[in-house]
């Protein structure tokens, strides 16, 4: 599995941005970034939801998907979850098997 640093260094790469560049994009210590992309921070050091969705913008990237690589829910999950948590509680509970076969019948994109 990736880590959020990794993934946002491979974005940045992808865009032919700088560590700089990508800094000044998003209001950011250039240093603090590059902290971020080689996984040198600590755990209460980790990015905000607010950076991140600065960070994922600035990339043209899938916040969400950075955010969860940070181990924060978004906002956008976790009302689902709070609202249905009986469903998401079973859901835990299947196999990466039981999972795909659900995902293969669930129509949604």
């Amino acid at each position: 599995m990736t880590t959020i640093g990794k993934r946002i260094k491979q974005l940045r790469k992808e865009r032919n941005l700088t560590q700089r560049e990508l800094a000044g994009r998003v209001d950011m210590n250039f240093t603090y970034l590059s902290r971020i992309e080689n996984d040198r921070l600590d755990a209460d050091q980790t990015p905000r939801e607010d950076t991140l969705k600065a960070i994922a913008k600035a990339l043209s990237a899938d916040a969400d998907e950075l955010l969860l690589l940070a181990r924060r829910i978004p906002e956008s999950i976790s009302q689902r979850i709070f609202h249905n948590p009986g469903v998401f509680r079973k859901m835990t509970k299947l196999s990466d098997e039981q999972l795909e076969k659900l995902l293969e019948n669930i129509d949604v994109d």
